[in-house]
């Protein structure tokens, strides 16, 4: 296997002093990598990223440091590619490392706040590029989709998951919308994506692989899933933060420069649903096909055996999203 090293080289960086692994990620491994004249961020990629993500991902973050935006710009191969391919045909990309902290949860409600203003702002800005991506990984966010592989494997499900997979086969058609307008999103909100400096300020988005034309719900669902959880992905006692969530919105209008109105953020609370369900779903596809996420090898002894805990957690989450703000739900 091409080591991290040798695939430095190849992207022609300063000479290299050192290279670090970095985080856990469920999808790409990613290094730091230390120069005479600066830090990288080096990744080698998940297959299930389609060649063309790197090109919507560098249109895309290109227009958003136009806006003023800290995002990653991706560093070119030498044949004039975002990625290079090592002698295994694995992908690997490189852009200079970006300036703050990644935290994996959120700590206060402040910080909730930050993370929805920068999205509102990105939202803000996304909504006026006229671009329609190439790359977007095939049925990403596709609720019907999901549903319906759930379904292919239902019967495959360990006995004691059946019922929930029973569940989530019933409830989370209800919650798509086919009528909401659509718009370039981010795609993984994930509170892990956005950064922060040591102010508590949101400074930048990180991960922009799943590019889409989507609703803004469905992005601002999935930040709200990850931000309102106030314990792990894994935690069978998920539950979501209002404060949290309130304090998110605030900022989310903050960033879009306009007021949210009650049925707007019933909207919001209707993704983040329907987000959190179908990532259950995702999870007890993958305990049958074994083939997807990444796991923690520290904590369970297989890829099997995490996915049970998340798809019991994010499913926990999702029966503790309310369904309105109104009429005091919140």
């Amino acid at each position: 296997m091409t080591s991290p090293e040798r695939m430095a080289q190849h992207f022609a960086l300063p000479p290299v002093r050192t290279v670090q692994p970095v985080g856990s990620g469920l999808t790409h491994q990613t290094y730091r990598v230390i120069t005479t004249a600066g830090d990288f961020v080096l990744q080698r990629l998940h297959t299930a990223i389609p060649d063309a993500a790197l090109t919507d991902m560098r249109v895309v973050t290109n227009y958003l440091a136009s806006c003023g935006l800290l995002v990653p710009s991706l560093r070119l191969a030498p044949d004039g590619a975002p990625y290079a391919r090592d002698k295994q045909g694995q992908r690997w990309r490189v852009y200079p490392w970006l300036p703050g902290q990644v935290l994996e949860a959120v700590p206060h409600a402040a910080l909730a706040h930050e993370a929805g203003r920068l999205v509102g702002q990105m939202h803000r800005h996304l909504a006026v590029l006229d671009y329609t991506p190439q790359g977007s990984v095939p049925h990403f966010h596709d609720t019907a989709f999901i549903v319906a592989e759930l379904h292919s494997v239902h019967d495959q499900l360990p006995a004691d998951t059946r019922a929930m997979a029973a569940d989530l086969l019933a409830t989370l058609p209800a919650l798509i919308d086919t009528e909401a307008p659509q718009q370039l999103i981010h795609g993984d909100l994930k509170i892990s994506n956005l950064l922060f400096n040591d102010a508590g300020q949101a400074v930048g988005l990180l991960d922009f692989d799943t590019v889409l034309r989507q609703a803004r719900a469905i992005d601002l669902g999935d930040a709200l899933r990850s931000w309102c959880n106030r314990t792990t992905e894994d935690d069978p006692q998920a539950c979501f933060d209002r404060t949290f969530h309130m304090a998110a919105v605030n900022g989310y209008a903050e960033g879009m420069q306009r007021g949210l109105r009650p049925a707007e953020q019933d909207n919001y609370l209707r993704a983040t649903r329907q987000i959190t369900g179908a990532l259950a779903a995702r999870f007890l596809i993958d305990v049958v096909r074994d083939s997807y996420f990444g796991f923690d090898a520290t904590r369970y002894p297989s890829r099997r055996a995490h996915n049970l805990a998340r798809a019991r957690a994010q499913y926990h989450l999702a029966q503790t999203i309310p369904a309105s703000v109104v009429m005091g739900a919140l």
